[in-house]
């Protein structure tokens, strides 16, 4: 997962994280397939989803294999849907 916190872009792997100067928007030019935006502050590894879940308002609960979570956004919510083949 790559999220922004506190104004800066953590890389979080499954046993640490690490800062990074990209924007979040340059990541994504350079991150293969396997990477999708899920909010505006975070990307994930598609390969590394542990499960997803419905939350409140149209958006979605996502688990991580490395036990991080985040919701999926109302924005890109079909985005994601079409990448794992849900629609």
């Amino acid at each position: 997962m790559i999220k922004t916190e506190n104004k800066q872009n953590k890389v979080y792997t499954y046993n640490n994280s690490f800062i990074t100067d990209k924007k979040l928007y340059e990541l994504e030019d350079i991150l293969d397939d396997s990477f999708i935006r899920i909010s505006k502050s975070s990307i994930i590894n598609i390969g590394k989803i542990d499960h997803v879940a419905p939350s409140f308002k149209g958006i979605m609960f996502i688990s991580l294999k490395n036990g991080l979570k985040d919701n999926i956004s109302r924005k890109y919510l079909p985005i994601f849907k079409e990448k794992l083949g849900l629609k």
